[in-house]
């Protein structure tokens, strides 16, 4: 496994990295971001500070977990699942393999060395082994922004990817073509961010938004269903509302589905998969501390 970068040289790394893809630029000595993350200067913010802020809090985002050792596990574990072997990618990150599905936003899997990630009814769940039932959803896939790809590169600016050339070959070829296998990419640094936004008034609402638009389209729409939910923050990434006193809940979301793209579960519904969540212990989050 590859040491992780401090804190410092890391930010060094991802800005430097953003203003060489255009994402972030120097305007006036100051920091923009490619779009405007505020049209003019509210509640006493500047584009400046709110792009600093976002950039400071990435590092500290990122709770890893342990992929296969090498590529011949994770390619024994792939060819012995009960999915599709084609449907599969693999993704070598700091020295660790994890095997990866993206066909659309409900058929996801994310498959580490004890824990799994995978998408059922529009939650997203982990378990150390992945259910049999899982169903391919026909839906389009929309395209992803790349920005969380650029965050894990900047931790292992050595990141892989490997396909199968061919359905009925037996080992997977590395491809320098990262950007045909971005969306495998984005849904592998998802499953490690984790990152709560307040959105319990005004102000919060308006500062989360404008961070939350660098990496979802309609970003906005988050904190207007916590808000709606009566939760004071969301983790969009891990698919989790926190409720006033601190209770932590999954929910239901289909960015794809339009009319209805965020849900609550009723409460028994989501203390049945509260085992199936991964929650980093509160005290290590101290954006809900501060809330609760």
């Amino acid at each position: 496994m590859k040491a992780v970068l401090t804190k410092e040289d890391y930010n060094i790394q991802l800005v430097t990295k953003l203003l060489t893809v255009g994402t972030l630029r120097i305007s006036d000595g100051h920091l923009v971001s490619s779009h405007k993350l505020i049209n003019e200067a509210a509640f006493f913010e500047t584009e400046d500070i709110i792009c600093r802020e976002w950039i400071h809090a990435v590092y500290d985002s990122y709770y890893f977990y342990d992929g296969f050792e090498t590529i011949e596990q994770c390619e024994q574990y792939i060819f012995n699942s009960h999915y599709p072997p084609s449907q599969y990618v693999i993704i070598e990150f700091r020295e660790m393999f994890y095997a990866v599905i993206y066909e659309n936003s409900q058929y996801q899997q994310v498959i580490g060395k004890e824990l799994s990630y995978f998408t059922k009814n529009k939650l997203f769940l982990t378990a150390e082994h992945l259910p049999l039932n899982l169903m391919v959803k026909q839906k389009m896939r929309q395209p992803v922004i790349s920005l969380i790809y650029y965050e894990l590169w900047s931790f292992d600016p050595q990141l892989r990817v490997y396909h199968l050339a061919e359905a009925q070959d037996s080992s997977f070829t590395l491809t320098e073509d990262h950007q045909a296998f971005l969306p495998y990419f984005v849904l592998l640094g998802v499953t490690f961010k984790d990152q709560w936004f307040p959105c319990q008034n005004p102000y919060v609402i308006a500062h989360s938004r404008a961070i939350l638009n660098m990496y979802f389209h309609g970003g906005q729409d988050f904190t207007s269903f916590g808000k709606y939910a009566n939760a004071i923050a969301i983790n969009p990434f891990q698919r989790l509302i926190c409720l006033p006193k601190g209770r932590v809940e999954p929910y239901q979301m289909d960015v794809d589905d339009h009319k209805t793209p965020f849900r609550r579960l009723p409460y028994r519904e989501a203390k049945r998969f509260q085992h199936n969540v991964r929650i980093r212990p509160l005290k290590e989050h101290q954006v809900l501390q501060d809330l609760i």
